[in-house]
């Protein structure tokens, strides 16, 4: 695959730009090439971020300038990474659908052609892909789901969106891991906790990482504690 081109965000930033174009062939490779960039170890780097297209990279002027960092990220052996790469974790995540929990569900059946439980079923049949997390604090853009339940973003977006909700538009799915101001449609909620910021890491995903819904009931949901999301990461751990 051809390498980046290298671009200045700024002056404690460089973006590796892969082109434009969004594909999950190309999203795995970036995320062997962050592996390869934290494993250089390179004196000055703070933090290595992937997304859809590109990789940023924030470092200290102080440590190292940004000639010199780009040198030395040309520099790094990257023969040997390809587009399949080691499989992320899968994460199985409880969602209840549709009701006062996914508000959306039966609007994105009507305009998709398809019955709710035809939608449930196809959202929850497949792995997605985690590409990047973002918009938020442990947002994870996921793809893509069935060509057949895309939907542009909602017209008028939403003061106020659960934390927990599981949320479809275009080819990508997503969970908003806090309450919060949000376009997409509504279509579950799940009651596990995926971000907290005393925690270490705080986010419970990884880009690079993969979603399994799986489909509880509004009961579940409401007895769901320590004890039972303890259970269930026994059960669905991968």
């Amino acid at each position: 695959m051809e390498g980046p081109a290298y671009l200045p965000l700024g002056d404690q930033v460089v973006l590796l730009q892969f082109g434009q174009e969004v594909s999950m062939e190309l999203n795995l490779y970036i995320h062997q090439y962050v592996q390869v960039v934290q494993a250089a170890r390179i004196k000055g780097i703070r933090q290595v971020v992937a997304s859809f297209c590109s990789i940023s990279i924030s470092y200290d002027p102080n440590l190292i300038r940004y000639r010199q960092l780009v040198t030395e990220l040309q520099q790094m052996d990257t023969t040997k990474l390809d587009s399949v790469g080691p499989k992320g974790r899968v994460l199985h995540i409880p969602v209840v659908y549709g009701g006062d929990y996914g508000q959306d569900l039966d609007y994105v059946a009507d305009t998709v052609g398809l019955s709710p439980e035809e939608v449930v079923r196809m959202h929850s049949d497949e792995t997605y892909l985690i590409y990047m997390l973002g918009f938020i604090a442990s947002f994870p853009y996921c793809g893509d789901i069935d060509s057949r339940l895309s939907l542009p973003r909602r017209t008028n977006p939403r003061v106020k969106v659960e934390k927990g909700s599981i949320a479809i538009a275009n080819r990508q799915t997503s969970i908003y891991p806090v309450s919060s101001p949000g376009g997409w449609h509504i279509i579950g909620r799940t009651p596990l906790n995926t971000f907290d910021p005393y925690s270490n890491p705080p986010s419970l995903f990884r880009a690079g990482d993969y979603i399994k819904f799986e489909a509880i009931t509004a009961s579940d949901a409401e007895g769901w504690n320590e004890l039972t999301r303890k259970e269930w990461t026994e059960q669905w751990q991968e």
